[in-house]
């Protein structure tokens, strides 16, 4: 892996999420490209709610454009600074048009981009996902990282398993882009309802996988509630890489529903690979 993009509002610079992202920008030994979406064609978000959004007000009675043009200066040296600091090959994109078609554009070069999953560009407050992460999932042409609220390190992989061919894709991808973590523990979540056949126990994909990584194990839960028991599941573990495939179809599109999303994604800590064929 060589490219990966970094994901922000140009108001909005989070030092967490840039951390995980130099994280694995160290890891793979990749060049970090910060994408700084400074929405100058469709901005509805006024002074205050800028400010809101940046956690902080630096110019009273100032214009949307002068506070914007503030922000963005401020969070690109932040950028830098951090990137120097921890060693990271860096670049900057400053994209002044509409954010989505901005970042499915930067996608289609890029190997992965990791983003904020409550980024949002509109004047109400929004729920985890927001509408443009959730746009993003099914419209990026590169596999999509939800960085982690807080991140303490790596020690397990889980990858979520439904049988289908995309959920083996998404398993591969990570995989290939991710040759470094090939020492950790990988596991096989699959979630299935009582009765129904385990295919995680499939002794190809068993085979491949043992093939990747020194650690292997499969895990086969029964639930009549095959959403809500993914959700307790992956709530419980630590210091965890969640694999998942196939966004806007079959379990992710589920997972990532509005009656299930919230508790998932705003609470979980571990960060999320999400792809799709």
């Amino acid at each position: 892996m060589e490219k990966i993009l970094y994901i922000t509002d140009a108001v909005k610079l989070d030092i967490q999420n840039l951390d995980f992202a130099c994280f694995l920008c160290n890891l793979t030994h990749s060049k970090l490209t910060g994408v700084f979406l400074k929405n100058e064609v469709t901005e509805v978000r006024t002074p205050e709610k800028l400010r809101e959004t940046a956690i902080a007000s630096a110019i009273p009675g100032a214009s949307v454009g002068e506070v914007k043009a503030s922000y963005c200066v401020d969070n690109i040296s932040l950028f830098k600074n951090a990137c120097e600091i921890r060693g990271v090959n860096y670049g900057v994109h400053e994209d002044v048009g509409m954010p989505l078609n901005e970042v499915i554009a930067e996608s289609r070069y890029a190997d992965l981009m990791i983003v904020d999953v409550a980024t949002s560009f509109i004047r109400k407050r929004e729920m985890a996902p927001s509408s443009f992460i959730k746009d993003l999932f099914a419209e990026a042409e590169c596999p999509v990282v939800i960085a982690p609220y807080t991140f303490d390190g790596i020690d397990k992989i889980i990858f979520t398993f439904d049988g289908s061919a995309s959920s083996v894709y998404a398993i591969k991808q990570f995989t290939y882009l991710f040759p470094e973590l090939s020492d950790r523990k990988a596991c096989i979540l699959n979630v299935t309802s009582p009765g129904k056949n385990a295919t995680a126990n499939d002794h190809k994909l068993n085979e491949w996988l043992q093939a990747h990584y020194s650690d292997t194990d499969i895990v086969v839960l029964e639930d009549q509630h095959i959403k809500m028991r993914l959700v307790e599941y992956l709530l419980e573990q630590k210091k965890t890489f969640v694999v998942m495939g196939a966004f806007g179809r079959s379990m992710v599109s589920n997972f990532l529903s509005p009656s299930h999303a919230g508790p998932v994604i705003d609470l979980m800590a571990q960060p999320v690979f999400i792809t799709h064929r």
